[in-house]
């Protein structure tokens, strides 16, 4: 039997529920980008001068010797590429025109969305082990990450399989960060992925962050590290989650800049559809200083349980 009732699954015209906010979920914190200097680039080729002291000698110099002169250490040019990234976007007129749950100004948010997208992409080339490319008419410029050029202060585990590679451990950051101190680093950020942090945060026992003291009633249990004072410093403990996650990056802030040839910009495409077309665009490279300066630990666990 029919039901006499008017009900909503008889209606034709009731309007749809659909919230006017958008459920966006943009993990855009870009940590390395944003610490990092940023220095101006004049070519897609970026160089600069490293300098060190001649090593420490103790040798005696007797009474009206006559001079030894000795040549002194010299100067190291170091080169990187400037390397291009782009994000792009197309939105037909029809889409540009209709109300949209969330969206103002569709081409706007496409922008907004290929921004962000760009400084993860830089974010993330900067802490990975891209080799620099010099690029060719038929070959793009890469630049080089910091984990291809830090070589001298390094720890790691016994191989690349997943079987040889070891948890993070508390030893193996004091035994980098002493490296990149007798070579007169000043390391002052650690840049880890999450299960990095977790590790730290879990098993290092020099919890600086920490605090004992709580209430009882806030009912709030705490277990997380967010600087670490070694026996060389203290290092901001930031989780990144564009980096490689098998790795963990000691950084000398004053050492890391970014050299930006063309920095962010949005450009309008051309008309050959019915649609909107943009995408941003940007050329820069990491000037990672002296290489001496900053330290990796490689070849680490960065899934299952943390022992």
């Amino acid at each position: 039997m029919a039901s006499l009732q008017v009900n909503t699954y008889d209606q034709a015209g009731n309007r749809e529920d659909l919230a006017s906010e958008l459920a966006a979920l943009f993990p855009d914190e870009v940590p390395f980008f944003a610490m990092a200097g940023k220095i101006r680039a004049t070519n897609r080729t970026h160089e600069w001068v490293t300098d060190g002291l001649a090593s420490i000698s103790r040798t005696g110099v007797k009474e009206g010797a006559d001079l030894t002169y000795v040549q002194p250490t010299d100067r190291t040019r170091k080169t990187n590429y400037c390397q291009i990234r782009l994000r792009n976007f197309d939105v037909t007129f029809t889409q540009a025109a209709v109300d949209s749950a969330g969206v103002r100004d569709e081409v706007a948010h496409q922008a907004m969305k290929a921004m962000k997208s760009l400084l993860r992409d830089y974010d993330s080339l900067f802490l990975w082990s891209t080799v620099a490319t010099a690029g060719a008419t038929n070959l793009a410029r890469r630049s080089a990450g910091l984990f291809s050029v830090v070589v001298t202060n390094t720890a790691k585990g016994t191989g690349t399989g997943n079987s040889a590679r070891i948890q993070l451990t508390e030893a193996n950051v004091n035994l980098v960060l002493q490296k990149i101190w007798n070579q007169g680093g000043n390391p002052r950020a650690l840049f880890g992925g999450g299960h990095q942090k977790r590790v730290i945060s879990q098993k290092f026992s020099a919890k600086t962050g920490f605090t004992w003291n709580i209430e009882a009633s806030t009912r709030t249990a705490i277990q997380n590290v967010n600087k670490y004072e070694g026996s060389f410093g203290t290092c901001d403990i930031i989780a990144d989650r564009n980096m490689m996650t098998s790795r963990v990056a000691i950084v000398t802030p004053e050492m890391a800049k970014i050299a930006i040839l063309r920095d962010i910009q949005q450009y309008k495409g051309a008309a050959t559809a019915s649609s909107i077309k943009g995408w941003v665009e940007a050329e820069m490279c990491l000037n990672y200083g002296n290489e001496k300066a900053h330290g990796q630990i490689r070849w680490l666990k960065s899934t299952g349980a943390i022992a």
